[in-house]
């Protein structure tokens, strides 16, 4: 088997930072390594002081704070931060923290992992989405202009810290931009799971914490059956198709879409085209339809045009053989996978997604 694809998984930590032993942790496996911490301006304004002052052994750490936002998950910005690097003479015995959200996880891994073939590295993810799922299971990467993680590699963090005081800082939009990954992960892999969180209010953050290690879990167990994404873990991608296109769409306009709410209406036009393949029940699509109106029906600012989407969605990574595939729901927490689907009925779900 290729090495990259049979990794170890990174040890996962929850709780908070001085609960865990974060400081004792560092000290036992990286006695004689220097760090940098990698993050972004939003994060650097709350938690950058905290973390050099609040743990002697990143006292004399190196920062690096990158611009907000996805748009700059880029190539660029990767240059400028392997420069940084050089100028501080980091070598393949230190260690990048990275400390922030999907943007920064998936950046910063990616960073890490080709900087002098591979630095190690630490998820500390700040944001809900990033706990729930950018910061687990392996994923680097940076897109390319409105193509989402379409240039990056599979590389396993040593350690990711799941702190859940660092959400108190967000606002409401992220909060919700991550339950809709947790959403995903009951509609795929665990109906019960997916039960519980529908009573969940996502404003009230205390409600999200006890289900963050679920959700983990659940990803996890999908992950390390299938690592390089060629069967199984592909199910973790229902309601992406189709989201990362209406992410891209929006990228650069005046009202970009956050992901989890573009994968929020992603979940329902792909679960409008699981319904119409025979796959899933009329009443459980009416179901996943009226969770999933509540939390991100309001999100799109303007209608975005079908016949772009579709061009965004012929580029995605998973497609094969010139066709565009979808992880579909074969009932709630079933999910398949590996699913061509007519071109019609695509244009048709994203038509019922603009009514």
């Amino acid at each position: 088997m290729n090495p990259l694809f049979s990794q170890p998984a990174a040890s996962l930590y929850f709780g908070s930072l001085s609960e865990t032993g974060f400081e004792k942790i560092l000290q036992q496996q990286y006695p004689h390594s220097r760090f940098v911490l990698l993050t972004d301006e939003n994060v650097a304004e709350h938690w950058s002081e905290f973390m050099v002052t609040g743990f002697e052994i990143l006292s004399r750490a190196e920062i690096i704070v990158l611009p907000a936002g996805e748009e700059n998950k880029n190539l660029e910005i990767c240059q400028s931060v392997w420069e940084a690097l050089s100028e501080y003479e980091i070598g393949r015995g230190d260690v990048i923290i990275n400390i922030g959200g999907g943007m920064i996880t998936d950046l910063g891994g990616f960073v890490a992992s080709t900087f002098k073939r591979g630095v190690r590295f630490i998820n500390i993810p700040t944001s809900l989405l990033a706990q729930v799922d950018a910061s687990v299971g392996g994923k680097t990467g940076v897109d390319l202009g409105p193509f989402k993680n379409q240039v990056g590699l599979f590389a396993e963090p040593d350690l990711v810290f799941l702190d859940p005081g660092f959400l108190e800082t967000l606002p409401q939009n992220q909060i919700r931009s991550g339950f809709a990954e947790m959403l995903k992960h009951g509609l795929v892999a665990d109906a019960a799971y997916w039960k519980k969180l529908k009573t969940v209010k996502p404003e009230n953050t205390a409600e999200i914490v006890p289900y963050i290690e679920q959700s983990v879990r659940l990803k996890k167990a999908i992950v390390e059956q299938d690592y390089a994404e060629t069967g199984l873990r592909k199910t973790l991608n229902f309601g992406h198709t189709i989201g990362h296109a209406l992410e891209g769409y929006f990228l650069n306009k005046e009202n970009p879409l956050l992901h989890g709410y573009a994968v929020g209406l992603g979940i329902i036009a792909e679960s409008y085209i699981s319904l119409k393949k025979g796959l899933l029940s009329e009443v459980e699509f009416n179901e996943i339809e009226a969770v999933c109106k509540t939390h991100f029906g309001e999100s799109l600012a303007e209608k975005p045009i079908a016949e772009e989407l579709l061009k965004l969605m012929q580029n995605d990574k998973k497609n094969a053989g010139g066709k565009i595939n979808f992880s579909l729901l074969k009932g709630i927490g079933n999910c398949v996978f590996d699913q061509q689907v007519e071109r019609g009925l695509i244009l048709e779900s994203l038509q019922y997604l603009n009514a």
